[in-house]
């Protein structure tokens, strides 16, 4: 169960290369089909790159150029946009040329080993973060009142998530191996385990669990617990007829961001978590025709959780929208003040 990062086409030349067989040439068929779905499959994952790139590089820009968005919870959504725009370059682009490149890894031994450290890594680095932008909103919902986390602290808790982040990819990189076959023609970067299937199950278990159930029950609780607490609270005063209005649609905007940030984490990483599942289990379950397709599109759908992100955290919040507008609108306009105040919170 490697990283999502992890190489497409290794586990597969490997396997057929193990396999020992007579009719292994005929298994090559699944390298074959992805062939044939590559002018389809390029231009998805070229989009992704574009996309995730482009937004979270300006979602950065915005947040480092306004002063009065300078703060904990921006700085945790500023370390996520950073994450993705990093998983976007180290993911994709070797991921593509290695599935197409007949020749497989084509890198040499140094990038296997720095772009399969720096692969995963970003990944489990949005992951955790997006873990601590929910606890960081549960907090300041729940306990409004409560002095909130310095920024001094939340720099520690970034440097802890990246921290955590090598800890988690570091037994995978022990058994990473760049190996060229001379005689095939072609060299691979990949994980192996060797006789330590034991081990790498156990590993492949934990990781599941650390890096996407716990995460998911994490974020998913505490969303919940947002939602109620909005639910129940109560306009101060006696609010007009416009103001009861106004909390309704917040309230009702708020739910919608929730509710978008669960499905796309859950979803978007859900097919590769099972794919990985199965292949640990035995990768005989997958037929071999469709596994380089079928893993390439795990894979994609998983990557395209870095669009995601910046839409769900900034473009769909009002305050940034707003600050958007003024850094890129030459003619001062007189804004109305509605439109800038933030929603109580930042998704």
């Amino acid at each position: 169960a490697g990283p999502i990062g992890q190489g497409i086409a290794a586990g597969f030349y490997a396997w057929l290369l193990l396999q020992n067989s007579s009719n292994s040439s005929s298994q090559f068929t699944g390298v074959q089909l992805i062939q044939s779905f590559k002018p389809l499959i390029i231009p998805c994952y070229v989009l992704v790159l574009l996309v995730g790139i482009f937004g979270n590089y300006l979602l950065l820009y915005v947040i480092y150029k306004t002063k009065k968005m300078h703060n904990v919870t921006n700085f945790f959504i500023g370390n996520l946009a950073f994450s993705d725009m990093l998983m976007c370059a180290t993911c994709i682009p070797f991921t593509l040329a290695y599935a197409f490149n007949p020749q497989g890894w084509v890198f040499g031994k140094f990038l296997c080993y720095f772009v399969f450290l720096m692969q995963p890594m970003s990944v489990y680095v949005s992951v955790f973060t997006l873990t601590a932008i929910a606890v960081d909103r549960y907090y300041a919902t729940m306990h409004p009142l409560k002095k909130r986390i310095s920024v001094s602290t939340c720099m520690y808790v970034v440097g802890g998530i990246w921290l955590l982040s090598c800890a988690l990819v570091a037994p995978a990189i022990a058994h990473t191996y760049h190996v060229e076959f001379q005689k095939e023609g072609f060299a691979i970067c990949e994980e192996f385990w060797m006789e330590e299937e034991k081990e790498h199950l156990a590993y492949a278990y934990s990781t599941l669990i650390i890096t996407y159930i716990l995460p998911l029950s994490a974020i998913s609780l505490s969303y919940i617990c947002i939602t109620i607490k909005l639910k129940n609270r109560v306009v101060p005063g006696n609010p007009t007829q416009s103001q009861a209005e106004f909390d309704r649609v917040r309230k009702r905007k708020i739910f919608r961001l929730l509710m978008l940030v669960v499905a796309a984490f859950g979803i978007c990483l859900l097919p590769i978590h099972v794919f990985n599942i199965i292949r640990d289990i035995d990768i005989n379950l997958i037929n071999k025709h469709y596994f380089l397709l079928i893993q390439l599109l795990c894979h994609w759908f998983a990557m395209s959780s870095s669009c995601c992100n910046p839409f769900l955290y900034a473009w769909l919040h009002d305050r940034f929208r707003c600050e958007l507008k003024k850094m890129f609108t030459f003619k001062q306009k007189i804004i109305p003040t509605n439109n800038c105040v933030a929603m109580s919170m930042m998704l």
